[in-house]
C-alpha cells in the first residue's frame, strides 16, 4: 500500500487549484448554454424544454484499502454513488454512466467483483451503465483508479439550484452509511500510525476494519426524486470531499448547525486514534450526514412525513444572512473555499 501523506489534505490548495484551472476554460458554443455558474456539484446544459446535469467523479484513494484488503465489490457501487449523488442535487434523474478505469494490472477476479459492485450501484440508482474505458497505464498508476461519469435530466422549470435559499430555512441530515469514499488520505494515515490490521476487528466493534472502512456509499436517488414531487426543495449538497464546507457550495449564506448528527462510532475512533480536532473532522468527513437537504418551515411537514421510513433524517439548523458553517455544539467556524 503506498505511503500515506504525513498530514491532512491541503483543502484550500485543493481549492486554489481547481480555481485556477477552471478560470482558464473561457470558450463556449454559441448554439447552447451552460445553466447556473461553475462551482455546484454538476453541470447543467439547456436543451430547450430540459437540461442535462453531467458531472464526474472517483473513489478516490478508498481503493489502496480495497486492494489490502481484496474487496472490491464495494468500490463499484461508491463509483456509482459519487456520481449520482452529485447529479440529484439539482433535482436531476440520472439516466447513464460511463466508468473509467486506470489499471496498474490485470487480475479478473478484481474485474467481476468490480463488476458486480457497479451493476448493483446502477440498479439502486436506476440507471444504465452505457460504456466505459480500462487502459492499462502501469507508468502512471501503482494500483487502480476508479471514475466514471454520469449524465440525468430535469426539466428547466424543476431545477434545484440554491439561489432560493434564504433565511430561516430549515436543513435536514440525511443520514450516511458511514465513510463514504471521502477522507481516505486520512483514514490511511491513522491505520498506519496506528498498526490496524484490516483483517482485525475495529476497536471497539465486532466487524472488521475493513468491513467498516470500506462500507459503501450510500445512494439517495429514490428518496430524492420522489420528495422533489411532492416539496419544494431549495437547496441540496452532497456532502463528500472536505466535508461539512460542501453546504455553501448551494448558496453563499450562513449554514448554523444548532444539532448535529451524532455520528457512527467509526468517525469517534478515528478521531481518537488521529488526534484530530472537531473541525479538522467536520472539514474531511461528513460525520454521519451524507446528504442535506434545505427546505421552507412550511414544507417541513410534508418533508418528514414522506422521508422518515425512507432513510434517517434530522432537522440540524437553518439558515442565516452570513456566510459559511457554524456548529455551536462543537465550537466549529468553517468558512467557504469554494
Amino acid at each position: 500500500m503506498d505511503e500515506p501523506s504525513d498530514k491532512l489534505l491541503d483543502r484550500k490548495g485543493i481549492g486554489d487549484f481547481v480555481g485556477t484551472l477552471v478560470r482558464q476554460l473561457k470558450y463556449r458554443r454559441e448554439d447552447f448554454r451552460v445553466i447556473g455558474a461553475s462551482g455546484g456539484f454538476t453541470s447543467l446544459l439547456d436543451l430547450g424544454n430540459i437540461a442535462v446535469a453531467i458531472n464526474t467523479d472517483g473513489v478516490g484513494t478508498k481503493v489502496l484499502l480495497a486492494s489490502e484488503a481484496n474487496k472490491w465489490e464495494g468500490i463499484g457501487i461508491d463509483c456509482v454513488a459519487m456520481n449520482v449523488n452529485d447529479t440529484i442535487t439539482v433535482g436531476a434523474e440520472p439516466l447513464a454512466m460511463v466508468d473509467f478505469l486506470s489499471l496498474h494490472d490485470l487480475d479478473l477476479q478484481v474485474a467481476k467483483d468490480l463488476g458486480v459492485g457497479l451493476n448493483v450501484g446502477a440498479q439502486m440508482a436506476n440507471l444504465s451503465i452505457v460504456g466505459g474505458e480500462s487502459a492499462l497505464v502501469p507508468d502512471i498508476v501503482k494500483h487502480m483508479d476508479v471514475s466514471g461519469t454520469a449524465i440525468g435530466i430535469v426539466q428547466k422549470s424543476q431545477i434545484t439550484t440554491g439561489e432560493k435559499i434564504k433565511d430561516g430555512d430549515l436543513i435536514y441530515s440525511l443520514q450516511s452509511s458511514g465513510l463514504h469514499s471521502n477522507g481516505f488520505t486520512t483514514v490511511r494515515k491513522i491505520i498506519k500510525e496506528n498498526s490496524l490490521d484490516l483483517h482485525e476487528k475495529f476497536p471497539g466493534e465486532n466487524r472488521k476494519v475493513a468491513d467498516i472502512l470500506l462500507e459503501p456509499t450510500r445512494i439517495y436517488v429514490h428518496e430524492i426524486m420522489d420528495i422533489i414531487n411532492i416539496v419544494e426543495i431549495n437547496g441540496m449538497a452532497n456532502i463528500t470531499g472536505g466535508g461539512f464546507k460542501n453546504i455553501p457550495r448551494m448558496k453563499d449564506m450562513k449554514y448554523v448547525i444548532t444539532d448535529p448528527v451524532t455520528p457512527q462510532p467509526v468517525f469517534n475512533t478515528l478521531m481518537d486514534l488521529g488526534k484530530l480536532t472537531m473541525e479538522q473532522m467536520y472539514e474531511t468527513f461528513n460525520m454521519g450526514t451524507g446528504y442535506v437537504v434545505v427546505i421552507d418551515q412550511e414544507s417541513k411537514h410534508d418533508f418528514v412525513n414522506t422521508l422518515r421510513n425512507r432513510v434517517a433524517i434530522r432537522e440540524i439548523g437553518h439558515v442565516e444572512n452570513g456566510s459559511g458553517v457554524e456548529i455551536p455544539k462543537m465550537e466549529v467556524n468553517l468558512s467557504n473555499y469554494y
